[in-house]
């Protein structure tokens, strides 16, 4: 009776290591910031000084620097120090030098005389910050367990959102406290959120890394192309790119075409980002635990065409009372937001444990670059279709990247687990043979 009562007893769900999680998702806070800062708050002081538009693409150099992560991935995997963590390697010069970077931009306030000054620290620190980004990439997708990564990726996105925010808002700091203040308090960010990971003592590296290691073999370029998972993950991911950035990088100018000024444009989107970043950061962990991550994904599939309808609606009948409109952007943010969180953390689960910085920095390279067309075609769209006609193929578009990660999701999975246990198995062969 007692073995049957043992057996019949619910296995307890594995503890979750949240002081890990938080210290990962302020990690990427961090990170967040910067970029944020440079795309947005960066070309709004420059033109108030007077930068020709002609000019501008100075200000997007600095960004052309994370289209070298792949190969600066094999640097970053390669070496580091087993005594001090070899994540922690890279994480603490790194935060250290964008540090020094931020508090040598305090003295070179935005001007036409000090451009070229200005881009050329920001090229060399955001270059710096790529090694360290790839570092913490690297460090989340080794250290997460499969039960901690719905939680840990939905703490990494929503604090990024709010950096993106901070990042945003740093125009109002320079208003109000100047330009120096402004950088002095973004080198003390990069700062205070590093301390966690550096104070914590960093986890051994897996199994497969250490035992491809003593092996002598170093992570490759060419070892993530010949894995069979990646015929199925890259077109995924330029697809996860292109589509939510063919839909954003055009929300900023249907709202100002629908007449909201700055301030009104501001409190809408901080409110979606605050209150519907929120609510899928607690609800999606959630939903993953109890339907997994393809159907949750699904959930985000069935309002995309009320998303494109809403604006559709604000299109064509105007902006509705603030007291309906903050209620569904919110709601409409919140839902349609499951597909990404759901994606994020497949993502963390794809990379291969023996080279997780590689990996994981070649997909972000395949990711950028649908970033990159799907905002840099969108604008063409908009302006031949019209908005109401714009936001349905944008739908579509969105539509498509999310059914083939619900269609497939299965299969990667099958195909990433069973990569992982030939790369064990043929480790553990290599390691007999040479003993």
């Amino acid at each position: 009776m007692d073995k049957e009562q043992t057996e019949e007893r619910p296995m307890e769900p594995p503890s979750k290591d949240k002081p890990k999680l938080v210290t990962l998702a302020v990690l990427h806070m961090a990170q967040y910031f910067p970029a944020a800062f440079a795309s947005v708050a960066l070309p709004f002081l420059f033109r108030k000084e007077g930068l020709p538009l002609e000019m501008f693409w100075l200000l997007a150099l600095p960004g052309y620097t994370r289209f070298l992560k792949w190969l600066m991935a094999l640097v970053v995997d390669n070496y580091g120090s087993d005594r001090l963590g070899r994540r922690k390697s890279w994480i603490i010069p790194c935060t250290a030098i964008g540090a020094l970077s931020y508090a040598l931009l305090a003295l070179f306030p935005p001007s036409l005389v000090s451009l070229h000054i200005i881009v050329g620290i920001l090229i060399f620190k955001s270059f710096v910050m790529a090694a360290q980004d790839i570092a913490v990439d690297a460090y989340a997708a080794e250290t997460m367990t499969d039960e901690e990564r719905p939680l840990g990726t939905s703490l990494i996105n929503y604090l990024g959102a709010l950096a993106g925010l901070l990042g945003t808002g740093a125009v109002v700091v320079v208003e109000y406290f100047g330009w120096a203040t402004a950088m002095l308090a973004a080198s003390a960010l990069l700062i205070v959120a590093a301390l966690p990971a550096v104070i914590r003592k960093e986890p051994p590296p897996p199994l497969l890394a250490k035992k491809k290691r003593d092996l002598g073999e170093k992570p490759s370029f060419l070892n993530v192309l010949k894995q069979r998972d990646s015929i199925f993950i890259m077109p995924f991911l330029f697809m996860f790119g292109f589509g939510p950035a063919f839909l954003g990088s055009m929300v900023g100018a249907f709202w100002a075409d629908q007449g909201l000024s700055i301030e009104e444009y501001g409190i809408l989107s901080a409110t979606a980002t605050g209150a519907g970043g929120l609510l899928a950061a607690v609800s999606v962990p959630w939903l993953v635990d109890r339907i997994g991550l393809a159907k949750t994904a699904m959930i985000s599939m069935a309002f995309l065409p009320i998303q494109a309808m809403m604006y559709m609606y604000f299109s064509e009948r105007g902006i509705p009372a603030w007291s309906l409109l903050l209620p569904t952007y919110v709601f409409i943010a919140w839902v349609v937001s499951f597909y990404g969180y759901a994606a994020s953390i497949s993502r963390f689960r794809w990379v291969s444990k023996g080279q997780a910085g590689t990996d994981y920095a070649v997909q972000s390279s395949i990711w950028n670059l649908g970033v990159s067309s799907g905002a840099s075609l969108s604008g063409f769209a908009a302006a031949y279709l019209g908005w109401t006609n714009f936001f349905p193929l944008a739908a579509i578009i969105l539509l498509i990247g999310g059914m083939y990660y619900v269609v497939m999701f299965k299969h990667i999975e099958r195909t990433v687990r069973t990569r992982e246990k030939a790369e064990m198995d043929l480790e553990l062969t290599k390691n007999q043979g040479a003993t």
